[in-house]
């Protein structure tokens, strides 16, 4: 008799090689289910209304847009893990004169995406360290290509952009002046996003779901050897890896960020609501702790499932 299947869909090619690991471990396979595994990258409507229909049970990713449509329209989308709470794209690729954040008042930075991830992560990061997009700095729509971004602030056209652990040695390759200014709290990478619907329906799926992440996360942060062979035979082309080093240091960055304990920690989930009322601030009155839901997690760590990986 087959195995009943959990539909997991991913929004970005960076999730994939952890949900890769997953697979090809077969880590869900060992708690009594198969994985359904496809791509939603760049699909945010069709994630989230496959997640409403229950055409999609999982959805690694979305974010900060979902605290909007829980609010306003009492939709029942939760999150019920976390993988990492860091920022990513904190290398500034710095013009002429830059060489500290600071001395990025008054100048022109080009932006990926202005007014999505990338773009909403580095408008708050600015914001918090007193530049404020409008008034301190002008942020443009860039170049979705890190390196054509790299190539405009090398040319005088900006004075700065921002770029993940790949790209930032890519720029470092073509002469540029990277500055790593630290990173913040975020809920970014794979955040496990389904609805209050399909915990409550399939508590067997989610708690297999669950117990596999924190398998595939072992794996993968102690199994270096391992995971790099998965990523090279499964997401190297996905993730446009171009050489062994850059396999090397995407594992290395995910590898340290990546959670024992898929959590998400308060200053995370602030920081990401933050990105939400940026983009629609009629929810500025709602709890975002609404929209987690860590139960399944917490009963796995206490029963010292995830500790015994580690010993």
């Amino acid at each position: 008799m087959a195995k009943k299947k959990i539909r997991i869909y991913y929004r970005a090619p960076a999730h994939v090689p952890l949900w890769k690991v997953m697979e090809e471990g077969g880590f869900l396979q060992k708690h009594g289910f198969e994985m359904e595994f496809g791509s939603m990258e760049d699909k945010r409507a069709r994630a989230t209304e496959g997640l409403l229909s229950g055409d999609l049970d999982v959805v690694s990713g979305n974010h900060h847009n979902l605290y909007g449509r829980r609010y306003l329209h009492n939709e029942p989308f939760v999150h019920i893990g976390q993988v990492q709470n860091d920022w990513q794209q904190h290398w500034l690729v710095a013009g002429k004169g830059v060489t500290k954040l600071a001395d990025l008042k008054g100048k022109r930075l080009s932006i990926d995406k202005l007014d999505q991830h990338p773009g909403l992560n580095a408008w708050l990061f600015l914001k918090q360290h007193g530049l404020e997009d409008g008034k301190d700095i002008q942020m443009i729509m860039g170049e979705r290509r890190a390196v054509e971004r790299v190539r405009a602030v090398m040319a005088g056209a900006f004075d700065g952009t921002f770029m993940g652990p790949v790209d930032q040695q890519r720029a470092l390759d073509l002469g540029a002046n990277v500055i790593d200014v630290g990173t913040m709290p975020m809920i970014e990478g794979p955040t496990v996003t389904t609805t209050t619907t399909y915990v409550n329906s399939h508590p067997e799926e989610v708690n297999a779901l669950m117990h596999a992440l924190v398998d595939a996360i072992h794996f993968f942060k102690t199994n270096r050897k391992g995971t790099i062979e998965i990523i090279n035979r499964t997401s190297r082309e996905l993730l446009r890896l171009q050489s062994d080093k850059e396999v090397d240091i995407f594992y290395d960055h995910h590898a340290e960020i990546y959670q024992k304990k898929p959590y998400p920690t308060p200053e995370a989930i602030q920081n990401v609501f933050a990105l939400g009322v940026k983009e629609n601030p009629a929810v500025k009155g709602f709890n975002p702790m609404v929209m987690w839901d860590l139960h399944h997690l917490r009963a796995i760590d206490d029963s010292g499932y995830i500790d015994k990986l580690y010993q």
